[in-house]
């Protein structure tokens, strides 16, 4: 009489596959909630509630969490889309403006230098700031404010988070063939890999109330 094959679910292997699958589906969850476009700051901010739990170890069900905190996060979210995108506009028709520059006086060299400030502050604070949506429950100038903080103060943090995003989107740009990986996972395990620098900035600042 044959025995009846037992399969051992805490196994490594199918905590690994369980982990993959898991993180495959939040990745459809993600790209599916960014289709209409207005929604990718709702969406990056429900991502990040998720992939910051995981990198947590507090584990847990996918669906439902990713489309409570998407309604959750919904409007502050939007928002900061909505301002973020405004500044990255008023930061492209700088840039165009001083390319069409031929000369440039001693006002037009000090407003450049601000401009420039302004670019980075506006890259820098981007990294945080969609994560700090998903973490704390503040404002949304407060959340920029933060942001830009938790940029200036956690360089080391930032500067990794920075280089994650370039690889990415050079990748992204130069090989095709990487939007096979982001499709199937890569959005959702970029997001994780990031989450790990972000718990460990956020852990520094998180009181016990939940706000910075």
């Amino acid at each position: 009489m044959e025995k009846a094959m037992k399969i051992n679910l805490d196994s490594p292997v199918i905590a690994f596959l369980t982990t993959v699958a898991d993180f495959m589906i939040l990745n459809i969850l993600f790209i599916i909630c960014c289709v209409p476009v207005i929604t990718i700051g709702p969406a990056i901010s429900a991502l990040y509630t998720i992939t910051m739990r995981e990198a947590r170890h507090e584990g847990g069900y996918i669906f439902n969490p990713f489309f409570k905190a998407f309604k959750n996060n919904f409007r502050q979210s939007f928002l900061l889309s909505i301002l973020y995108f405004l500044a990255g506009a008023v930061l492209v028709f700088g840039v165009k403006f001083w390319q069409g520059k031929s000369g440039f006086s001693t006002s037009d060299q000090v407003m450049l230098v601000i401009t420039g400030v302004f670019a980075v502050i506006w890259i820098l604070s981007l990294l945080y700031v969609f994560a700090l949506t998903a973490r704390f429950d503040n404002t949304v100038l407060k959340t920029v404010k933060n942001a830009v903080i938790l940029a200036v103060f956690n360089l080391k943090e930032t500067i990794l988070l920075a280089l994650i995003s370039a690889v990415v989107i050079i990748l992204m740009i130069f090989a095709k063939s990487v939007w096979i990986f982001m499709m199937v996972g890569g959005f959702s395990a970029c997001a994780y890999v990031k989450s790990l620098l972000l718990i460990k900035v956020f852990r520094q600042y998180e009181p016990e109330e939940g706000e910075i």
